[in-house]
């Protein structure tokens, strides 16, 4: 087989691993681990085929090859060696080459409408699932999982004020396990789509429809009640109020908030609730336990579950694991505050070149399209303060993989021109 052929059948695979990873993330893990790992080896071997060690330059070259190094001095304390080089290649370099591999072979403007457009697709199906399962069925198409539901309190007199199974519905997951998650994909998919249908299709028929695909995924981030993510969209929105000189879009902010207090409903009542917060503080509080054992180099990449079993101080000790809540805070409790800079480092590289590609780039739909990810990456990173995102398998496959569209679109404003 000579050299064209074998290159065509892997831009064929490369291509269609993309569209596989977004549209399967939200819902499949092994279909989007699968992805990953076809289009990294594929692209793998169409360097080796082709003689070409080297890759054309990645903006965040630098900064993807100091978040690597940074982590590796954790290794020294690791007291599980084997999860820490598992976790090196399947939580670390596979996100690093799958920005790399994006940025090298995504390289025109069809192509990233074509990765958009299957994303899309993908947010049409896991929000009709999410207003199944909460108005429907009560379970979710995908995964069989049940509406969120919990416990709201007592009364003085010792009885549940829950609501009536048939007015409080618990809150809506979709094909993830907690409304949390769902909430942190929202983020992710609302930002952008909103951004593009609000600033970037004035002229385009699909408005219409990405217009009503953006208010239902409105009510659907409302339904889920994660009040991380909440500080999230009101920071995003107020920055794109500002920049975009929009002041309707915080008195619709204002409003939803308002609108939420005033009703009257057990929904209401969870969602600003402080129940959790005890459950929260203790996590915190033996979270930063174990970073303060190692703060500089770390405990070891991936032993953050481990270690706190050991560390909690209640009936689940050397029991259970938990994850931090905050994941900056677990990460500086793997890999010390060295990783933890050089996480940040790279996440300021990110935001460096987005905010230098929107001064040049003059396509106004695929300006848009990069101003409306990156915005969805910020407040995906800011909720991640409050929660679990960057240690999901599908939020934290989303997150790199948005990264790595970021990057693509970048690359092609440049060899083309647009």
């Amino acid at each position: 087989m000579n050299k064209e052929r074998l290159n065509k059948i892997f831009n064929e695979a490369i291509r269609w691993s993309l569209y596989a990873i977004v549209f399967a993330a939200p819902f499949s893990k092994s279909i989007s681990e699968i992805g990953i790992t076809i289009a990294i080896v594929a692209w793998a071997l169409q360097k080796l085929v082709n003689r070409d060690p080297s890759f054309k330059k990645t903006e965040l070259g630098i900064a993807l090859a100091v978040f690597v190094i940074a982590i590796i001095p954790s290794f020294l304390n690791t007291a599980f060696l084997s999860l820490s080089i598992k976790a090196l290649f399947t939580k670390v370099l596979k996100y690093v080459f799958l920005c790399i591999v994006m940025a090298d072979t995504v390289r025109t403007k069809e192509q990233i409408k074509d990765l958009l457009s299957i994303a899309f697709l993908s947010i049409v199906i896991i929000m009709i699932d999410g207003f199944v399962q909460y108005y429907t069925t009560g379970y979710d198409v995908l995964h069989n999982y049940p509406c969120f539901k919990m416990r709201l309190g007592y009364r003085t007199d010792g009885k549940y004020w829950g609501a009536p199974e048939s007015f409080f519905r618990g809150f809506p997951t979709a094909s993830f396990p907690y409304p949390n998650d769902l909430a942190a994909w929202i983020l992710l998919m609302l930002l952008p789509l909103a951004c593009v249908t609000l600033f970037g299709m004035k002229k385009s028929g699909f408005r219409y429809l990405a217009s009503f695909v953006s208010i239902g995924l409105c009510y659907l981030f409302f339904l889920a009640k994660a009040r991380g993510a909440w500080i999230g969209l009101g920071i995003s929105m107020l920055y794109i109020a500002i920049s975009k000189r929009k002041t309707w879009m915080v008195l619709l902010l204002v409003l939803v908030l308002l609108s939420s207090i005033l009703i009257k409903t057990e929904m209401t009542r969870a969602i600003f609730s402080t129940g959790s917060l005890s459950d929260r503080l203790s996590m915190l509080g033996t979270s930063w336990q174990i970073f303060a054992k190692h703060p500089i180099i770390g405990n070891g990449l991936n032993t953050f579950f481990v270690n706190f079993k050991k560390y909690r101080n209640d009936e689940w000790k050397d029991k259970k694991g938990s994850y931090a809540h905050n994941c900056y805070l677990q990460m500086a409790a793997d890999t010390g505050l060295v990783g933890l800079a050089g996480f940040l480092f790279l996440l300021f590289s990110y935001f460096r070149e987005v905010i230098r590609a929107l001064k040049v780039i003059r396509d106004d739909f695929f300006r848009t399209a990069l101003w409306g990810i990156s915005i969805g990456v910020f407040a995906f990173l800011v909720h991640s303060a409050f929660d679990t995102n960057l240690y999901s398998l599908n939020l934290a496959t989303l997150f790199w993989f948005a990264i790595g569209t970021s990057l693509a679109i970048i690359k092609v404003s440049k060899t083309t021109g647009l």
